[in-house]
């Protein structure tokens, strides 16, 4: 960032007590390179970086105590590739993470209670994606961090594997499906576990 008292590179406004509430820095041609708004106790409630072309690299909005509800970094194009919004007491709530087009190549949702989950908070919905969009795998848990449900497709979206958990971890149906959409195996676990294998290939059944 540049100093103040350079020509036209930096401004700074403060309120009644001295606090600063807005910082600019721009470049030799006058494009904004930083801009910082801060509130009346000094926490910095947005911060813009952007590139020598104006694009804005990373975007940053906190709440009155300071925690961070927004991050927005996007590339040379001005593409978002990664959000990050978390909610008030600093849980994340929602990660996405995009390729150089734009799409989302990561979602994962998180309950408001920020129970311990693997290395961090439970999560109740993951969603990553191929290039195309294309959604890759599903995984919703329940609140006790148990997997209730799992979908991996192939490259044209077709379910390739189901796999749904009852209350108690156990296994309770799995479906195996074929290049085609066809269900070629299907699974299917009571309470003593006992397995049930049908091929329905030859059938054609679709599901």
């Amino acid at each position: 960032m540049l100093l103040l008292g350079e020509a036209s590179d930096a401004i700074a406004a403060s309120g009644d007590g001295g606090t600063t509430r807005a910082i600019v820095a721009s470049g030799d041609d006058g494009t904004a390179h930083a801009i910082v708004a801060i509130g009346d106790g000094g926490i910095a409630r947005t911060v813009v970086a952007s590139s020598d072309d104006g694009t804005a690299r990373a975007i940053v909005a906190s709440g009155d105590d300071g925690t961070a509800h927004a991050i927005v970094a996007s590339g040379d194009d001005g593409t978002a590739h990664a959000i990050v919004a978390s909610g008030d007491d600093g849980i994340a709530c929602t990660v996405v993470a995009s390729g150089d087009d734009g799409t989302a190549r990561a979602i994962v949702a998180i309950g408001d209670d920020g129970m311990v989950f693997g290395d961090g908070v439970i999560a109740h919905a993951i969603v990553a994606s191929g290039d195309g969009g294309i959604a890759r795998a599903i995984v919703a848990s329940a609140d006790d961090g148990t997997t209730r449900t799992v979908v991996a497709s192939g490259d044209d979206g077709t379910a390739r594997a189901i796999v749904t958990n009852g209350d108690d971890g156990t296994t309770c149906a799995i479906v195996a499906i074929g290049d085609y959409g066809i269900a070629r195996a299907i699974i299917a676990s009571g309470d003593d576990a006992h397995a049930i294998v049908a091929s329905v290939a030859a059938c054609g059944f679709t599901l």
